[in-house]
């Protein structure tokens, strides 16, 4: 009786533990539902409409059709509106009206003057452990299932979130219609 008590606890232990890792290690790859200012609070899976309520009246995004669609915008001969402040260039790529990848082009910062603070700003800003990057070739990227994160400071700070999959169909979808 003893034994049966002890190893039913032992396995509602265990199973526990397992739980709580299997759920904390979720919980740090939801990189597509986490908002983070370094990405303007954009998520990956807005629509069209949903990233314009981000910046309000001051960029103008318009993709009205489905399939792969650009918006782009840069700030160098104008200095960028007040919601995108430190802003040099931004990338919105949608694919069938979803967004699939932000990459943003940030002006000089005293804040991100290094691939290591960049890095740093991100992970706390996404909840993630710094120690995740895999720093190469002054690149640094996270991926996580999906999702790729990849930041760098060669000329001026940028980072890049995107959809890997969506990405792969986008990339199939060109070589398709060269053919």
């Amino acid at each position: 009786m003893k034994t049966v008590l002890a190893k039913s606890i032992a396995v509602v232990l265990f199973s526990l533990v397992f739980a709580a890792a299997d759920s904390a290690a979720q919980e740090t790859c939801q990189l597509s539902s986490k908002t983070a200012p370094l990405l303007f609070n954009l998520q990956i899976g807005m629509s069209p409409e949903q990233a314009q309520n981000v910046f309000g009246k001051d960029v103008k995004i318009k993709i009205k059709k489905k399939g792969e669609r650009t918006f782009f915008q840069n700030f160098i001969k104008k200095p960028a509106p007040d919601s995108l402040r430190g802003v040099r260039a931004l990338y919105l790529r949608f694919f069938d009206r979803q967004l699939y990848q932000i990459e943003i082009f940030y002006e000089p910062r005293s804040d991100l003057q290094t691939l290591e603070a960049i890095a740093n700003a991100l992970a706390s800003q996404l909840n993630f452990s710094a120690s995740d990057w895999q720093i190469k070739n002054n690149r640094a990227a996270f991926y996580c299932g999906e999702i790729s994160l990849v930041a760098d400071n060669i000329l001026n700070p940028r980072i890049e979130l995107t959809n890997e999959i969506i990405r792969a169909r986008v990339k199939e979808s060109r070589e398709k219609d060269k053919k």
